[in-house]
């Protein structure tokens, strides 16, 4: 051949591999799974080497449940075909964290994604325990106030000093109660905003204005509308946008549907028996758009990529007709029904994760009249498994989900919230998806929902629950590996202080016989970092100090063993 024409061949060959759209090969960590760092870098492999130009906080986004938008180092390896991002803060222990791509995004040649990309994954929790401890309870009435019907809680950091604070929904009062944590997992007063004279419930954060700060959306169970307040990452909220959907928003979920890397906002009108679609255009403002499905009683939702197309899908539980549905999105904005499978009782609402380890999203369902939890299996393809049912003793009415890896096996477990039978019923995992209860928590009137979060930064997740008859907060703490004891060893009580603590701190307890102890510090992975004493000590109240010198600033434990008993408690090291 003519050294020209094979020239002018190769080039054109050459052209046609080199101008294709941009795909993404990968992601680590995989979707689905629960990673093993609390600061873990983010890698995203395309095919071909992308812009980077088009790579910005703007293309790529991601979200902590809890922690919010994180701010990261953006990192494009073009020998490997590979953007990595760095975060500048480590996520929230056991959150799911969502990583955002716009289609925007181009290779060299200038061809962009053909469409967006979603991934999910869920950050490491430190070993733990299922069965959780009563700490206090947080009145959420003012003075002379009456019920107010606290329904749920949104756990995100507001305020930025990365410690998981309470967004609390008030049905009857018509307002949010806003308490910030005081970095040592505890809350102060509240602050109430008011909402207007419809009953908030379903609610969820998001970044819908991306100016890097947590928003909020909350919508109204009863009647037909979403509000949307835009966080200024002080622990503040702007005044309430209002938009007008359909009547009984039951369930309300953010995502990008279109590939524009914006937060959308998807609800169920449970009341109206259809669904609607909150478009936004990048600066906070959303254009509704309404569409029916083939169900009724449109109430439960949740998200999650079902057939791994990096495309959010949806999952649907319809109260009325008694099932759960897929939709799979098409990446413009709009869904089909993939799959649906019948459960027992009415779905209240839903949670999405990787149960039986299989790489699969899964589902997990409160049925509210059928006194029952079910889980149905993705198969990866847009399919549900039959349900698998689980219950307990009594009329229980489960009407909220939470789920986390609670004992840090690396599996996810789930918490039911049971109104009738007032408790929390802790369901743990085996790793290959069978749950059995492992503890139930009481509430002392109408258990409403209950929320996994690490509320004191020591890597394990700690249980808040909302009562809406008492109208309150009760807080349940996770003791960590260090508090895993033989239950034959009675628990007495420990104080230290002050704590936080800077630079020394005082330890307090009362021995009821001469005993040989041991003092230990521990870090929050559940390691030993110092033996602060060893000996035998007399009967009778003990006062200890220690000087901290050059322990690190952080979450620590403090354990006390003797012959016949242990205490734990958490220290906060501080400037």
């Amino acid at each position: 051949m003519n050294r020209f024409y094979l020239f002018l061949f190769l080039l054109l060959c050459g052209n046609f591999v080199y101008s294709q759209n941009l795909e993404v090969v990968d992601i680590t960590p995989d979707a689905n799974t629960i990673a093993t760092d609390f600061d873990m870098d983010i890698s995203i492999n395309f095919n071909v080497t992308p812009d980077q130009e088009s790579i910005n906080s703007n293309s790529i986004k991601v979200f902590g449940r809890w922690s919010g938008p994180m701010a990261g180092e953006l990192l494009v390896l073009p020998n490997a075909n590979q953007v990595r991002f760095h975060p500048t803060q480590p996520f929230s222990a056991g959150e799911q964290v969502t990583v955002t791509l716009a289609k925007t995004i181009r290779g060299l040649d200038g061809e962009t994604m053909e469409f967006g990309y979603s991934h999910q994954f869920w950050a490491k929790t430190n070993p733990g325990s299922l069965v959780q401890q009563y700490e206090s309870t947080i009145e959420l009435r003012r003075p002379d106030e009456g019920l107010i019907q606290t329904y749920g809680a949104y756990a995100g950091d507001i305020n930025n000093d990365n410690f998981s604070d309470l967004v609390v929904v008030n049905e009857t009062s018509d307002d949010l109660r806003i308490l910030l944590n005081d970095g040592t997992g505890h809350y102060g007063d509240f602050v109430v905003y008011p909402m207007g004279n419809l009953s908030p419930s379903p609610n969820e954060g998001g970044d819908f204005n991306n100016d890097g700060e947590i928003d909020f959306a909350v919508s109204t169970a009863h009647q037909d509308e979403v509000r949307v307040m835009f966080g200024d990452g002080q622990g503040n909220f702007s005044p309430m946008e209002t938009y007008h959907t359909d009547m009984g928003v039951r369930g309300l979920v953010v995502l990008d549907c279109n590939g524009d890397a914006h937060d959308d906002i998807f609800v169920t009108n449970r009341i109206a028996g259809n669904l609607s679609l909150l478009t936004n255009d990048g600066t906070g403002n959303f254009t509704v758009s309404g569409f029916n499905s083939d169900g009724e009683g449109e109430s439960a939702v949740s998200v999650a990529d079902a057939n791994h197309d990096g495309i959010p899908d949806l999952f649907i539980g319809m109260y009325t007709s008694q099932e759960i549905v897929i939709f799979l999105g098409d990446g413009e904005g709009f869904f089909n029904i993939s799959d649906r499978t019948a459960v027992p009782g009415n779905p209240w609402m839903l949670g999405t994760g990787d149960f039986n380890n299989d790489g699969h999203p899964d589902v997990v369902s409160a049925n509210s009249l059928g006194n029952a939890t079910v889980v149905c299996f993705g198969d990866g393809m847009g399919g549900l498994s039959a349900p698998d049912v689980y219950t307990v003793p009594g009329v229980q009415f489960p009407l909220a989900i939470d789920v986390g890896d609670i004992d840090g096996d690396g599996d996810l477990d789930f918490v039911s919230s049971n109104y009738n039978s007032t408790n929390y019923v802790v369901f743990e995992n085996d790793g290959a998806g069978n749950f059995s209860a492992a503890d139930i928590l009481t509430a002392p009137n109408h258990a409403s929902c209950a929320i996994l979060h690490d509320r004191d930064n020591d890597g394990d997740l700690d249980i808040s629950g909302t009562d809406e008859g008492d109208d309150i907060i009760i807080l349940f703490e996770n003791p960590g590996p260090v508090a895993i004891q033989d239950p034959a060893l009675r628990q007495i009580k420990m104080q230290l202080s002050p704590n936080p603590a800077a630079k020394k701190f005082n330890l307090a307890f009362e021995l009821e016989a001469s005993e040989l102890v041991e003092i230990s510090l521990y870090d929050r992975e559940g390691r030993l970092v110092q033996q602060l004493f060893s000996g035998k000590l007399p009967a009778g109240s003990q006062q200890m100090y220690w000087e901290l010198k050059t322990l690190p600033q952080g979450v620590y434990h403090c354990r006390l063993q003797g012959e016949s008993f242990f205490g734990v408690e958490k220290l906060v090291v501080g400037k």
